[in-house]
């Protein structure tokens, strides 16, 4: 098949299996293109897979595409009327394939840990979820189950960098009753996770010849008292009761031109981890204050109001919310075992739906090698997500 052949035509569009999906999403490049150092390939040629997949089944398609070579794809089928809709929302990038040690677009089965597994880049992470995802739907479709409210594919770029795809997906009105992503969760059903929100903060020097201590200030030997003082805040943190308690680090430092000179200023980047008391207002206003108050006791101590760089919500959404409730017990019945409820310390676009008014749980597949050099997904297991999937459509959209 020659090279000018598009991508989404060399795989079979009949597939409906959640593995057999599974594999020929591994074998499609969509490395992130902002990510890491060495820019992906992007979302474009898994977008049009999906587009032919759907349109193969002549499922509603719909392409939402506001940054050029970013689209994210999404398939409704809907109901007769007067029921809840169900959104199943998976992203279709991966992290790099430079990190991978061999063969990151194989998908190929082997066994690992006795157990048949799929392997490649985005094996786990999370193109066997967003398979399953497809693998119910097309179930759904092919079987005319009857159904009064909508089902709603969003298959989202960018998850992996800054959440292109869903907040695109947001913006153009996309919501529903009830959202579920299938993020590699091992098996357990994730109800809430910390956000994460990044400031930084100058203090501020003089700058003078390194000979003339008269004449400068070092506004890197400053920063030590701001970091101190950040040390101490650290200990009052809130605690949340599901999610656990909040955190701080100091992620990056940079100051200084030159050895033989007094630094100017030094930045201090601080990345938060937050629970849902916390928020954007209350940890600049914190940090102001400390700065604040250092400065009070510290004649010498200057500094800028704090900059907020980046901010993403966290996400609870409460143990008794029927969406909860109704899928524990499905997935009790598929996995026929109990299933813990939990919070995860990883962030995900489960925080950005609920935050725009969809309520969003996070149950997936297990395996092993999340952004590392082998990456692996047990087959058992994408069978068991596709068939909560369904049940969970079948009784939620009613």
């Amino acid at each position: 098949m020659s090279s000018t052949t598009p991508q989404s035509t060399t795989f079979d569009l009949t597939v409906e299996d959640s593995v057999g999906l599974t594999q020929i999403l591994t074998q499609i490049d969509s490395s992130n293109v902002t990510l890491s150092t060495t820019p992906g390939a992007g979302e474009a040629r898994i977008a049009d897979f999906l587009v032919d997949w759907l349109n193969h089944r002549d499922i509603e398609t719909h392409k939402i595409e506001t940054v050029p070579g970013r689209p994210s794809v999404v398939g409704v089928i809907r109901g007769s009327g007067g029921g809840k809709s169900l959104m199943l929302n998976g992203h279709i990038d991966t992290v790099s394939l430079n990190s991978y040690e061999c063969d990151p677009l194989s998908g190929h089965i082997a066994e690992k840990n006795g157990r048949p597994a799929i392997f490649g880049r985005g094996a786990l992470d999370m193109k066997s979820g967003l398979a399953a995802e497809m693998a119910a739907l097309a179930h759904i479709k092919a079987n005319k189950i009857p159904l009064r409210g909508d089902v709603i594919l969003a298959a989202v770029s960018d998850e992996e960098d800054a959440s292109q795809g869903t907040q695109d997906l947001i913006a153009a009105g996309w919501h529903a009753d009830g959202c579920v992503i299938p993020e590699p969760t091992n098996r357990v059903l994730i109800n809430s996770h910390k956000g994460f929100v990044w400031f930084e903060i100058d203090v501020l020097g003089t700058a003078a010849h390194g000979s003339d201590p008269a004449s400068g200030v070092d506004s890197i030997l400053q920063t030590g008292w701001f970091l101190t003082a950040l040390e101490e805040y650290q200990r009052e943190l809130p605690v949340d009761d599901m999610i656990g308690p909040a955190s701080l680090h100091c992620s990056l430092i940079n100051g200084g031109e030159e050895p033989s000179s007094y630094p100017a200023k030094c930045t201090v980047t601080v990345e938060f981890r937050t629970v849902p008391a916390q928020t954007d207002e209350s940890l600049r206003a914190d940090l102001s204050n400390m700065l604040k108050e250092i400065a009070r006791v510290k004649p010498t101590f200057r500094f800028a109001e704090p900059r907020l760089t980046l901010s993403r919500p966290s996400h609870k959404l409460p143990v008794e919310h029927p969406l909860v409730q109704q899928t524990a017990e499905i997935a009790r019945e598929v996995y026929a075992n109990d299933v813990s409820i939990e919070s995860m310390a990883i962030w995900c676009d489960a925080a950005l739906l609920s935050a725009a008014g969809t309520p969003t749980i996070v149950i997936g597949p297990a395996g092993q090698g999340l952004h590392a050099k082998e990456e692996w997904v047990d087959i058992g297991s994408i069978r068991q997500t596709e068939q909560i999937f369904v049940r969970l459509i079948s009784n939620f959209c009613q």
